[in-house]
C-alpha cells in the first residue's frame, strides 16, 4: 500500500510540474546566449519558450519519445511497476511532453520592446503578426476572405498565381494561424519572440522558401497528420527542422547556422489516402478537384507551391 501511495503521489507531483512547465508566461532572459553544444535549431526553440527539445547525432530525435502524454497513459504507467520504480518514468514523461513539438510554429522576433509591455502583450503580438502579413503580400498572395475565431486567424487566398498550383491537389489555398503568444524576452537586446501555430503548412513553407530576413523562423515537426472518415493525409519533412534565412536546420548536436542546408534541398513529401470515390457527397461538397479512390504520393515544391506525383513505392 505504501508503494501504491508513493506512485500516486508521484503522478500528482508530475501533473503539478507539467502545469508549471506549460505556463504561457514568457521566459525572460537577462542576456540570451546559445549553449556551446546546442544546435541552431535547439537554440531557436529555446527562444520559442521551450527547453525540452533535444539534439542528436542524426537530428532525428527532436524531442524525446516518451510515454505518458495523457492521463490514460499515466494510468498504464502506474500499472507497470507497483514497487515504485514507475515514478521516475511518470515524471519524465509528463515534463518532456512538449505541445510546441506537435505542430508547425512561426517564431517571430520583435525588436525595441520595453519589458513593461509584457504585461499587455497584444501590441507585441500585433507587430509580429504584421511581419507575417508583409511576407505574404510580398509573395503575391492576395486575401479572398479572412476571419478570426477564439483560437485562430483563418485566411483564404485568391485562386491565382501560386495558389493555382496548390489548388490542383488541395481544396483551399489558406493560412491558419494561432492567435500568438510572447514566448520569450531578452532584456539585454529588448527583443521579444512571438510564436504562432501554423496550420496552413504548405503556405507556411512557401512563405519561408526565399525569405532572408533575420526576424522570422519556422519550426516543422518530422511528420504531420490530418484527415477524417473520407481521407487521411500525412506530410513529411524527413526530420524535425527549423527554417531560417533560406537554410534548413536539423537538431544535430553542435551544428550552427552555417551548417544548415539550402532550403532548395528540402524534400517535403505529401501523402493522401482517399477512402471514398469521387462521387461521395463530402468530396462533391467541399473539394474542387476530387480524385478517384486511392492513394497518392507527391513531392511538394516550396518555391511555387506545385506538386509532382510520385510512385507509391518511392523510398523516402
Amino acid at each position: 500500500m505504501k508503494n501504491i501511495n508513493k506512485i500516486a503521489f508521484a503522478s500528482v507531483l508530475a501533473i503539478t510540474l507539467s502545469a508549471c512547465s506549460s505556463t504561457k508566461e514568457p521566459i525572460v532572459f537577462e542576456d540570451f546566449t546559445a549553449n556551446s553544444s546546442d544546435s541552431f535549431a535547439k537554440t531557436t526553440m529555446r527562444l520559442a519558450g521551450s527547453n525540452k527539445f533535444m539534439d542528436s547525432a542524426d537530428g532525428d530525435a527532436g524531442t524525446r519519445e516518451v510515454p505518458g502524454s495523457s492521463v490514460m497513459a499515466l494510468g498504464q504507467l502506474l500499472m507497470l511497476d507497483f514497487a515504485g520504480a514507475a515514478s521516475t518514468a511518470i515524471n519524465d514523461s509528463i515534463i518532456e511532453n512538449e505541445p510546441l513539438a506537435k505542430s508547425a510554429q512561426f517564431i517571430v522576433k520583435v525588436d525595441n520592446v520595453d519589458e513593461s509591455a509584457l504585461a499587455n502583450p497584444e501590441g507585441i503580438i500585433a507587430r509580429a503578426s504584421k511581419k507575417l502579413d508583409e511576407i505574404t503580400a510580398k509573395k503575391g498572395l492576395e486575401i479572398e476572405s479572412e476571419k478570426t475565431t477564439n483560437t485562430q486567424r483563418i485566411i483564404n487566398f485568391k485562386n491565382k498565381n501560386q495558389c493555382k498550383n496548390l489548388l490542383l491537389v488541395l481544396s483551399t489555398c489558406g493560412q491558419y494561424l494561432g492567435l500568438g503568444r510572447v514566448s520569450s524576452y531578452d532584456q539585454e537586446s529588448k527583443s521579444a519572440y512571438v510564436t504562432f501555430e501554423a496550420y496552413g503548412k504548405f503556405v507556411s513553407l512557401h512563405l519561408m522558401s526565399d525569405y532572408m530576413g533575420d526576424d522570422v523562423y519556422l519550426y516543422h515537426p518530422r511528420k504531420l497528420n490530418s484527415g477524417n472518415w473520407d481521407y487521411s493525409r500525412a506530410m513529411y519533412a524527413g526530420s524535425h527542422i527549423v527554417i531560417h534565412k533560406g537554410k534548413v536546420h536539423k537538431f544535430i548536436t553542435g551544428q550552427k547556422f552555417d551548417d544548415g542546408m539550402d532550403i532548395s534541398e528540402l524534400r517535403y513529401v505529401f501523402f493522401e489516402n482517399w477512402k471514398k470515390d469521387d462521387k461521395s457527397e463530402y468530396n462533391e461538397k467541399y473539394y474542387k478537384n476530387p480524385k478517384d479512390k486511392g492513394k497518392y504520393l507527391y513531392d511538394y515544391h516550396l518555391k511555387d507551391m506545385s506538386f509532382s506525383e510520385l510512385p507509391l513505392d518511392t523510398k523516402l
